[in-house]
């Protein structure tokens, strides 16, 4: 959401209901008066808690955007390490396994060739 029309719209909002209660209320100037500075003052707070709010927020996604982007580069090396290290462990088996395939084989030919 654009906080530029977020405020706009809570600008607009809070026009209107003063205006209303304005024309509405059945209270005395001076009393209208004080109470209309005391919902401005009110609405001030709730613009500056809203832009402290925001920036927060936006310092708390940049922080988690960088430890996120860290975490995903340090996994990806520990995966791609792991890989390479299984790939190691494994090599010697799959050779003998290659290995053991091929005397195999061999001694299938032999045998078919001592039938025939």
């Amino acid at each position: 959401m654009n906080t530029k029309s977020l405020l706009s719209g809570l600008f607009v909002g809070s026009t209107i209901v003063g205006a209303i209660t304005l024309l509405t209320t059945p209270t005395s100037g001076k009393d209208l008066r004080t109470s209309c500075k005391e919902s401005a003052r009110k609405v001030q707070k709730g613009f500056e808690q809203l832009a402290k709010d925001s920036q927060t927020a936006s310092i708390q996604l940049k922080t988690t955007a960088k430890v996120g982007k860290e975490t995903f580069v340090t996994v990806g090396e520990e995966v791609k390490d792991s890989i390479n290290d299984w790939k190691k462990d494994v090599e010697p088996a799959l050779n003998q396994l290659k290995n053991d395939i091929e005397a195999l084989q061999k001694n299938v030919e032999q045998s078919r060739k001592a039938i025939d």
